[in-house]
């Protein structure tokens, strides 16, 4: 009884590992299915190069290099991932940047207040005005 249970557990963990390849590679793109093949074929050609050495030596040393630059470059993917949310420092010159935009933010305040109160002015300005056009208005019609 627990033999089959044991088989059938591994035949399930079996078909969900060949399910989860298969929506791998149908959630692929075109161009991505086509770049998975050139890549498949560019590390097939470079095991048929492999092969082409007769140099035992030089075949291991090879080797060697190919998994130590594979290995760096994990590496140095792992650390991208990683460090890709981290706060840095401000960078020189932070303080001559931050109050430049200081200066700026202060000339546009201003610019804004004195427009502001240009706005204001200039629309007593022209209430005063429609109030005595018509007071001038009434009294002719008055008078």
């Amino acid at each position: 009884m627990k033999s089959i249970f044991l088989t059938i557990g591994l035949l399930a963990i079996a078909a969900t590992a060949f399910a989860d390849e298969e929506v791998d590679n149908k959630e692929l793109s075109e161009t991505g299915v086509a770049v998975l093949k050139k890549i498949r074929a560019l590390h097939k050609e470079e095991e048929e190069i492999l092969d082409g050495i007769e140099n035992e030596k030089d075949r291991e040393i090879i080797e060697n290099l190919l998994e130590k630059e594979s290995e760096v470059e994990d590496e140095i993917e792992e650390a991208t991932r990683v460090k890709r949310a981290i706060r840095r420092r401000g960078r020189r010159g932070g303080r001559r940047r931050a109050a430049a935009a200081r200066r700026r933010f202060y000339r546009r305040l201003r610019r804004n207040r004195h427009r502001a109160a240009r706005k204001r002015v200039a629309h007593a300005r022209r209430h005063q005005r429609n109030l005595r056009r018509a007071a001038n208005k009434i009294r002719r019609l008055q008078g």
